[in-house]
C-alpha cells in the first residue's frame, strides 16, 4: 500500500481501537466492583495513549521498517534529524477529552519527507476523529467551502484559551461586519478543530500558547490539502522535523480571513 493508504489505515484502525477501549472501560465502570472501577479509570487515563502508541509502532515496524517514527509517546528519536522520511504521529491527541467521554479527540498520522515540495514537507497525512466518525486524508477529494455569510466561528483551546481572543474578535467584527457577532467555540484536539472547519462547523483556529509538532503535523497536512490557510501567527510557513520540536503558535483559517487575523496577531 502507498503512504496515503497506510496513513488512512493507521488513523482509522487506531481510532477504532481507542473507541473499543473506552467502551470497555465504560462497561467496567458501570458495575459495583471497586476493582473494576479502578481499572476503568486507568484505562481512560494513560492506557489509551500507551495502547494506541504500541499498536502504531508495531504497524510501522511491519509496513515501513526503514522509516523513522516521531511519536508523542516515544523516545523522540534523534535519528530523525538525518532521515529522509519521518512519520510524525500523535496516537491520541486530546487525552483529557478521551478520558472524560468527549468526542473532540483524534489520531494524527503524518509523513514528513525531506524531498517533498508540499508545505511544511508533509507528503501524506490522515486524521481520525473516531467519536465523530470523521476520517480526513490528503489524497481524498478537496472539501470545497462555500461562504454562507453566517457568523465567523473561532475555535480555541478548551484548556488554554488564547489571551488575544478579544482583540481577534474585535478585528474580525470590524473587517467583516456582515458576519458579526463572532462566535467562540472551545474544543480539544487540533485534529478535531481542523475537522470542524472542514465540515463547516467553524472558520478559524489559532493558538498562541505553543505545542509540539505531533499536535500539528497531520492536521496541517489535511488543512492545506483542502485549501485552508495554515501559517504561524505572523503569517509564515511552519517548518517541521526541527531540533526543537516546540511550535510557538499556529493559525488555521479560511483564506479570506488570513490578512485580518495576521494583522492583529502579529502585533501581540
Amino acid at each position: 500500500m502507498n503512504d496515503h493508504e497506510l496513513a488512512r489505515k493507521l488513523a482509522r484502525e487506531t481510532g477504532a481501537l481507542l473507541i473499543g477501549l473506552r467502551n470497555h472501560a465504560t462497561s467496567l465502570q458501570s458495575g459495583e466492583d471497586e476493582t473494576h472501577s479502578a481499572l476503568a479509570q486507568e484505562v481512560l487515563g494513560s492506557e489509551g495513549d500507551r495502547v494506541a502508541h504500541d499498536y502504531l509502532m508495531e504497524q510501522f515496524a511491519t509496513h515501513r521498517p526503514e522509516d523513522v517514527v516521531l511519536s508523542e509517546e516515544g523516545d523522540l528519536e534523534v535519528a530523525r534529524l538525518q532521515a529522509q522520511r519521518v512519520w510524525i504521529i500523535d496516537p491520541l491527541d486530546g487525552t483529557a477529552q478521551y478520558s472524560s467521554g468527549g468526542d473532540d479527540f483524534a489520531v494524527h498520522i503524518a509523513l514528513w519527507d525531506a524531498g517533498s515540495q508540499s508545505p511544511s514537507q508533509i507528503a501524506a497525512a490522515s486524521v481520525a476523529v473516531p467519536a465523530r466518525s470523521e476520517l480526513w486524508s490528503m489524497d481524498e477529494p478537496i472539501q470545497r467551502y462555500q461562504p454562507t455569510g453566517s457568523p465567523i466561528r473561532v475555535l480555541v483551546s478548551r484548556s488554554r484559551p488564547p489571551r488575544e481572543i478579544n482583540e481577534v474578535i474585535k478585528k474580525l467584527e470590524e473587517s467583516f461586519p456582515d458576519r458579526a457577532p463572532v462566535e467562540v467555540i472551545p474544543m480539544g484536539s487540533v485534529g478535531a478543530k481542523v475537522g470542524a472547519i472542514l465540515s463547516n462547523h467553524a472558520d478559524v483556529y489559532f493558538n498562541s500558547g505553543g505545542f509540539y509538532e505531533w499536535d500539528l503535523a497531520a492536521p496541517l497536512g489535511i488543512a492545506v490539502h483542502n485549501g485552508l490557510s495554515v501559517t504561524d501567527c505572523s503569517g509564515r510557513q511552519i517548518e517541521l522535523n526541527k531540533v526543537n520540536l516546540k511550535v510557538n503558535d499556529i493559525l488555521v483559517c479560511r483564506p479570506e480571513l488570513t490578512t485580518s487575523l495576521v494583522s492583529v496577531l502579529k502585533k501581540q
